[in-house]
């Protein structure tokens, strides 16, 4: 018997256009190894690709190579949908990023070895009413509408169908051959009721008050609403679209995204606070953060896992933390999980967490209690008259009965944590 043929394949790896590395692959164990390039760590201002990934001339073992770059894929439950479309096994992952990595989240894209991204003359083709009603109804049979036209070649996580686009004066454009997209498009989620209403109004409560969120908005193609919002790692300069880089605290902790939640071993609170003083970020961007914990509770959103959060790098103003995306109060869905993706204090269940709760929290990032105490009070106190209005306002042109479910969340939610006792100050 003849021994198994064994593939052996290069990408080569771009950090906002430039060449940085390469990720050598062998089918032999699946073995993948990524190495940056000496001509970049010569160079005076070298970027690591992620604080798990630091500068360093050796290559990195296929375990850390395999965690970080799978971060940019969407997750298994996706790729067991796209495998027999790409004629790939859901777990080669060189494979999905060899098939769909022309436009990663943040500034990466990965493209065979000696080709690369095209600069000039960038290429979209832009969709018709029919035809974007056509592509985002096939986006369950065809997650990411995937070989779908070519040169249509990029990436994103998450398990929800969602279209990765442009979108100018109205209309869908799908970018090709490496051009960024700009915005991302969600149809409604089946089964769960007025899913793109829960995620609109969940991001512009966000906004009222005072955090800072991805800008958003509703869509109606053909009568079917779909909510889009515009990528927070995309800026446009001189009339040129340029990515931004980013990375989510999956990638941040070196933690696989199959393992974002984390009571299956994905980031904590505390994890996520560390790492952000590692990368000494500011004060500001953790206190960010802390609200951002708050917020999920007062919501009733569950699911603010590891990769629903990121560091955004800017250049000469550092690293910050990204704004809010992929929000939606998940508690007025009966069948969904009420246990927190990162728990509070300790406190795992919505219905486990008290004013205590949010007390440990502080003490589990290294602050004094009532730092994180006036928070929370500045929060609940503005979001159940801020949550009201706000419904009021979209009912107008988008209207919904979800709208009062979430209110009733985050009345029962605020109750709970201002019935009891506030903790004595350290």
């Amino acid at each position: 018997m003849p021994p198994p043929t064994i593939r052996t394949a290069t990408l080569d790896v771009y950090l906002l256009d430039r060449k940085v590395g390469r990720i050598d692959y062998s089918s032999h164990h699946n073995d993948m190894r990524f190495a940056y390039d000496a001509e970049y760590l010569a160079a005076g201002d070298s970027t690591a690709l992620s604080h798990a990934l630091p500068l360093q001339g050796e290559p990195f073992d296929s375990d850390r190579t395999t965690v970080f770059f799978e971060n940019l894929l969407p997750p298994d439950q996706v790729r067991r949908k796209l495998g027999p479309i790409l004629h790939l096994s859901r777990h080669n992952v060189f494979g999905f990023l060899e098939a769909l990595g022309g436009d990663c989240a943040g500034a990466i894209s990965l493209w065979p070895h000696g080709e690369g991204p095209t600069l000039e003359n960038e290429r979209v083709k832009r969709l018709d009413e029919s035809e974007a009603a056509e592509i985002l109804g096939s986006l369950k049979k065809r997650p990411l509408y995937v070989n779908g036209i070519e040169g249509y070649r990029i990436s994103g996580s998450g398990a929800q169908n969602k279209l990765i686009a442009r979108i100018v004066d109205g209309h869908i454009e799908l970018p090709l051959f490496g051009a960024p997209s700009t915005h991302i498009i969600k149809p409604a989620i089946q089964d769960y009721e007025d899913s793109v209403y829960n995620e609109f109004f969940s991001m512009r409560l966000a906004e009222r008050l005072g955090l800072a969120t991805a800008r958003c908005g509703l869509m109606r193609i053909e009568g079917r609403n779909c909510y889009w919002t515009e990528r927070f790692d995309r800026e446009i300069s001189d009339g040129r679209i340029r990515r931004l880089h980013q990375e989510d605290f999956c990638q941040v902790c070196g933690i696989s995204g199959e393992l974002k939640y984390e009571s299956e071993g994905g980031p904590s609170f505390a994890r996520c606070m560390g790492a952000m003083q590692e990368m000494k970020m500011s004060l500001a961007d953790r206190f960010a953060f802390i609200d951002r914990m708050i917020y999920n509770y007062l919501i009733g959103n569950a699911d603010a896992h590891g990769k629903n959060s990121s560091v955004l790098y800017r250049g000469k103003a550092g690293k910050r933390l990204a704004p809010i995306y992929d929000v939606m109060s998940t508690a007025v869905y009966p069948n969904l999980s009420r246990v927190n993706a990162m728990s509070i204090g300790g406190a795992r269940k919505f219905g486990e967490v008290s004013r205590a709760s949010f007390a440990a929290m502080a003490e589990e990032a290294g602050m004094r209690p009532q730092l994180v105490m006036s928070r929370l009070d500045k929060l609940a106190a503005k979001i159940v008259p801020t949550a009201h209005s706000l419904a009021n306002e979209v009912s107008a042109e988008w209207p919904s009965g979800l709208y009062a479910k979430i209110e009733a969340v985050v009345a029962e939610q605020v109750a709970t944590v201002l019935a009891t006792s506030l903790p004595t100050a350290r």
